[in-house]
């Protein structure tokens, strides 16, 4: 048997959303575990629905998630062209291929004449469907209808008894009676085919040996198995995967609230390792109770058989957690340069950043790593290790700073650290609490007044830790500057009177 040949081929109608790029997770994984060929075509013949900067989006989602495809647009491949508005000579030939098998023909009715139909099954209550009138016409109705509309559809003559079966990985049996089946368009009025016809042409000549997409599909699959019969084609693997349901349980759509645009999880600055991670595992399980995966286990261990039959969940809760377990597990240099690009979006560093300042960038790192999520929060995370003007938290302040004995102990701390001729974390932390001990003051009473003097926030990093890192001057400078506020605040304060 020859190795598998799977494509993802999204329509460049909008923004590729979560189960878009799940399809694209499942096609991928498969082809790498297989040693198979993954595939992209555009499916961009619904040329009103075309939507400017979507392809572009598609191809950045595949590639910031390590997908990259072995055929397709930007690549190339011996079964070009890879987009579908390039084909339509393919596709017009294959028409004529099965008008003249008897299983496609020409539809002359107007719009009018489809929307007339349409009210009048609808208020008799009965089933939705062309009527099938121009399936068997006579050389001279067919040129009479001609006349009246030169410019036809082709209808794909769908068996009118009997049932339509096919195997379907996830869905196993399935059988659909053919009375119910609708002549559906294959080619429209301005030469351009539908998504029935063009993928069903186009996964053949593709060499497409299976089929994974969503479940919506399964009941246009008949159309498709048909076509395939008609031609004299062997059928490629059907594998229908669950829905997605938002956080309400609804069927995910670009109505609900989670995230529907898939750039923007880039933007917040997911690590796509977490994302493989998180989709791989939404309707796919290997069967261990096991919750983080890398890409190489992920590729080791991935079946067709593990997909589930039940709608998988949209859980954003799910999708941090595992965001903030591989955040811990990325190198300190490889977790420095991801985030570069959002430091330097808040001035934080050049562009390109120094070496020096890299260097610093590393030693914040390991203070963050533990607490970082998003990428998006280091800049808020790192602002007092880059910027002396930070404000200080109006509870903390309150709280910590504004008190009779802080101006004084704060003073008295930058004093002991400026005689430290060495500076590391043992060094300051003995000094910050014999410059409390001296006034009387311990624990609490002095590393939290300290921390709001030095960060302008009550939590964060080891003090000590922090500190180091941020040097001598600039935490001496800022605990006088804590000191001068506190006594500013202090100073407009009504003197308590005893009764």
């Amino acid at each position: 048997m020859s190795k598998p040949r799977l494509r993802f081929a999204p329509s460049p109608t909008g923004s590729p959303h979560v189960g878009n790029i799940r399809t694209a997770v499942f096609n991928y994984l498969y082809c790498r575990h297989t040693g198979g060929t993954f595939i992209l075509r555009i499916e961009d013949t619904d040329r009103e629905r075309y939507v400017e900067g979507s392809l572009e989006e598609i191809m950045l989602s595949l590639r910031w998630m390590g997908m990259d495809w072995d055929e397709g647009p930007e690549v190339g491949g011996d079964y070009g062209p890879y987009f579908q508005s390039q084909r339509l000579d393919i596709y017009a030939r294959y028409a004529e291929e099965l008008i003249e098998r008897g299983r496609a023909y020409r539809c002359y009715c107007t719009k009018e004449r489809l929307e007339e139909l349409r009210k009048y099954q609808e208020s008799n209550k009965l089933p939705l469907g062309y009527d099938r009138r121009c399936r068997d016409l006579s050389p001279e109705d067919r040129a009479r209808l001609e006349r009246e509309n030169p410019e036809p559809v082709i209808r794909f003559a769908m068996k009118l008894e009997g049932t339509t079966e096919f195997d379907d990985v996830v869905r196993g049996h399935l059988v659909f009676d053919n009375a119910l089946q609708d002549d559906f368009v294959i080619i429209k009025s301005d030469g351009y085919p539908t998504y029935n016809f063009a993928n069903v042409i186009d996964d053949h000549l593709m060499e497409i040996t299976h089929v994974i997409r969503g479940e919506e599909f399964i009941s246009s699959t008949p159309k498709h198995v048909q076509m395939y019969e008609a031609f004299g084609w062997e059928t490629p693997v059907w594998v229908s995967v669950p829905l997605i349901l938002d956080e309400q349980r609804r069927k995910l759509s670009k109505r609900s609230d989670t995230q529907t645009r898939f750039v923007s999880y880039i933007e917040d600055g997911y690590l796509p390792e977490a994302m493989l991670n998180f989709l791989a595992t939404m309707g796919w399980s290997s069967g261990e109770d096991k919750k983080i995966y890398t890409r190489e286990e992920l590729i080791e261990q991935f079946t067709l058989e593990g997909i589930s039959t039940s709608a998988a969940v949209f859980d954003l809760a799910r999708l941090n957690d595992l965001q903030g377990e591989h955040v811990r597990l990325l190198s300190v240099d490889d977790l420095a340069n991801r985030l570069v690009p959002f430091l330097q979006a808040a001035n934080y560093v050049g562009n390109p950043p120094t070496a020096s300042e890299m260097d610093y960038l590393k030693r914040i790192v390991p203070l963050i790593q533990p607490r970082l999520v998003l990428l998006k929060d280091a800049p808020d995370m790192t602002l007092y290790f880059y910027r002396d003007d930070f404000d200080y938290e109006e509870k903390g302040a309150r709280k910590y700073l504004v008190k009779d004995t802080t101006p004084g102990l704060l003073e008295a701390v930058a004093e002991k650290l400026e005689s430290l001729q060495q500076w590391f974390c043992e060094t300051i932390e003995l000094a910050v609490r014999e410059a409390g001990a001296s006034l009387g003051m311990e624990g609490g009473q002095v590393i939290h007044p300290v921390r709001v003097a030095v960060t302008g926030r009550t939590f964060g990093p080891g003090l000590f830790e922090l500190m180091d890192v941020l040097g001598k001057d600039r935490c001496t400078a800022r605990l006088r500057r804590a000191a001068a506020w506190a006594r500013d605040r202090l100073g407009t304060v009504e003197p308590q009177t005893s009764s």
